[in-house]
């Protein structure tokens, strides 16, 4: 949706003007009956109710009502009607957020439904606009009707769409990436009334049974990519404030991405400053390409770990595989050498294709080149593609050697492909079962997710939210032993690159302190903050199909349980594991940013009951937040 704002003020001006899309035939409502336990906000418009004038604006009307209800990330609300009266008018219910909403009016003969975005004094060019305010509006869609309107539906939900039903029957949907948070009704005519109540569905109860006899996959851990210009560009107190957030978020995985172009065959040049290139990032600059040794240094005293591949090669090295065998070796030398151990984990080449007979010489050449020079104990993982539907491709291109897929240690790859299935995110499970299959009994490396499609960098929940479901198969339906965002710290000067492809950006008007650059930082926490090294995932089944848990467990007693609830229904939950001894609760939604809270006493069973919002993660645990060793302090300036 972010892609609206570069489209030309005609486009714009004619969109708002023009007349609204008509879907289908009238729709014949039937007789709606409110059900019995649905919680309940009366309101009443119009009649006897008390007016108020509108100061600056329209006067002498009860025109609006305001429920006192902060509506979850994905929600169903019902507007009751038991009294309309239009008088010619229309009732309209208008739904509000940061960046935007939508409103849904009924006139007694169609309901419409169009989303409006406020975020952006480029509006303002606009011909037909609010007055006092920024304001672009999408094309309106509209439904006609015959019959009693009794009830108007709005459902958003975890595919990123948005539904208006008559007396309980669909009849309008769009895609929609707003978050909303409250919502107003209103009415048109001085003379209309309107009497009723507003809706929400109560909670149901569900249960997650952990079974720790079935153990799956060893968590390695989580990370990404933080950019060396991205960190030199913190003061002195971001970058401690920044390591302090890599203790608490557990991002204690370091994926480099390296000099390529630019190494010069002396080897010498793979952390002077000076030699960051530009990434094809829009309008920003310089950074990317790049090693910071006294940054992995750090790293290592919290306990990090640190994966090394090129993507693009040093030209020098060409197709000559004993030449790629020396840069990579040159790497981990230079690393054992300023940051005091080498990588711990190696991979072919990043994204950047080669034949099949090339990577089992590059893969053989360097496990031969590394032994040679005493880095045994230096793992290596397969070349990673950028879909997962293209690392299916490359694992069975592996396979082929025999010889070349026993050097490997780790399976490896992205998964931009997913992006194609946010709006219907269950269809890229047969991708992941089919990567399961090609990758055999290799550990993964989830190396590299985040978005990258222009129509869903934005800074929302609802965004996050789709790549949260993703975090949830990785680890469940493909065993990824280790998930990896693109960036987690990457500066940026274009804030569409921020929302969505890094977790944190230097903040230039705090002091240049980190920031989350939207809420994939809390999402990805969910999971990141309480899953530690060495944990082991085990069996966790729900009773619902969309509360999606899972379970880890570690050789200490720490065990961690995530819940994510896609409905739009409050998920009333048990979890049953008896002595687990989930101390703590995290709370990460529109409104809290992975908050901590006590967890409830134990039930009589032995378990915990947690109630999750609709679009929420909860995360219990035992296992304690990261944090850093008193006295700690970087490595170096």
């Amino acid at each position: 949706m972010a892609s609206h704002i570069i489209w030309s003020v005609v486009t714009l001006s004619l969109l708002v003007l023009a007349a609204p899309v008509f879907a289908g035939e009238p729709a014949a409502l039937s007789d709606w009956k409110a059900p019995a336990d649905a919680p309940a906000i009366p309101f009443q418009l119009g009649g006897d109710a008390p007016g108020y004038a509108v100061w600056g604006g329209f006067e002498g009307g009860p025109l609006r009502t305001y429920p006192d209800d902060l509506l979850p990330a994905v929600f169903e609300r019902t507007l009751t009607l038991e009294k309309l009266d239009l008088a010619g008018g229309r009732i309209e219910w208008v739904f509000t957020g940061e960046r935007g909403g939508f409103t849904v009016s009924a006139d007694g003969a169609k309901v419409t439904l169009v989303q409006r975005f406020y975020d952006s004094p480029a509006f303002n060019l606009q011909a037909e606009k609010p007055a006092r305010h920024g304001e672009w509006r999408m094309a309106e869609t509209a439904k006609a009707y015959t019959g009693n309107l009794q009830a108007i539906t709005v459902r958003t939900d975890h595919k990123l769409g948005l539904e208006v039903a008559l007396n309980g029957q669909p009849v309008l949907s769009q895609k929609c990436l707003l978050d909303v948070s409250r919502h107003q009704v209103r009415l048109s005519s001085k003379k209309a009334a309107a009497s009723g109540r507003v809706l929400s569905p109560p909670a149901a109860a569900a249960t997650v049974r952990i079974d720790p006899a079935k153990r799956r996959q060893t968590m390695i851990g989580f990370g990404g990519i933080a950019t060396p210009p991205a960190y030199a560009q913190l003061s002195p107190e971001g970058k401690r404030l920044w390591w302090g957030l890599v203790a608490r978020y557990n991002l204690l995985i370091q994926r480099e991405y390296p000099i390529g172009t630019r190494l010069a065959p002396a080897m010498d040049n793979w952390d002077r400053p000076a030699d960051a290139t530009p990434h094809y990032y829009g309008d920003n600059f310089p950074n990317g390409e790049i090693s910071d040794f006294r940054y992995i240094r750090t790293l290592r005293r919290l306990g990090g770990k640190v994966w090394f591949e090129f993507w693009a090669l040093p030209p020098w090295v060409g197709k000559d595989v004993d030449k790629y065998a020396a840069a990579m070796v040159g790497y981990c030398r230079a690393s054992k050498e300023k940051a005091g151990a080498p990588p711990d984990v190696v991979g072919i080449q990043n994204e950047v294709r080669e034949t099949d007979e090339q990577w089992h010489k590059m893969t053989l050449t360097l496990r031969r080149e590394l032994d040679k020079a005493g880095f045994k104990d230096v793992r290596i993982h397969m070349s990673d593609d950028g879909s997962l539907g293209g690392g299916i491709g490359r694992a069975k291109a592996f396979r082929a050697s025999p010889e070349a897929w026993a050097a490997i240690d780790y399976a490896a790859s992205h998964m931009y492909d997913y992006q194609g299935h946010f709006t219907d995110p269950d269809a890229f499970d047969a991708t992941l079962l089919a990567w399961k299959a090609a990758a055999g009994d290799k550990p993964f490396l989830s190396t590299e997710l985040c978005i990258n499609n222009s129509a869903y960098q934005w800074p929302t929940y609802r965004v996050a939210l789709a790549m949260g479901q993703l975090y949830h198969k990785n680890l469940t339906m493909t065993d990824a032993a280790a998930i990896c965002y693109c960036w987690t710290l990457l500066n940026v000067e274009q804030p569409s690159y921020g929302w969505t492809r890094t977790l944190c950006v230097p903040d230039a008007a705090r002091g240049f302190m980190p920031a989350a650059s939207s809420y994939q930082l809390r999402v990805f926490g969910a999971f990141s903050r309480r899953i530690r090294e060495g944990m082991a995932r085990v069996e966790a089944r729900s009773s619902q199909a969309d509360l999606l848990a899972s379970a880890f467990e570690g050789q200490g007693g720490g065990r961690t349980v995530v819940l994510l609830n896609r409905s739009a229904v409050p998920q009333r939950v048990s979890v049953a594991w008896p002595g687990a001894g989930l101390k703590e609760v995290e709370l990460a939604d529109p409104y809290h940013e992975n908050t901590v809270s006590p967890a409830s006493a134990p039930a009589a069973d032995g378990g915990t009951e947690v109630t999750v919002p609709p679009g929420a993660f909860v995360t219990l645990t035992s296992v304690p937040l990261g944090k850093l060793p008193e006295g700690f302090a970087p490595d170096g300036p």
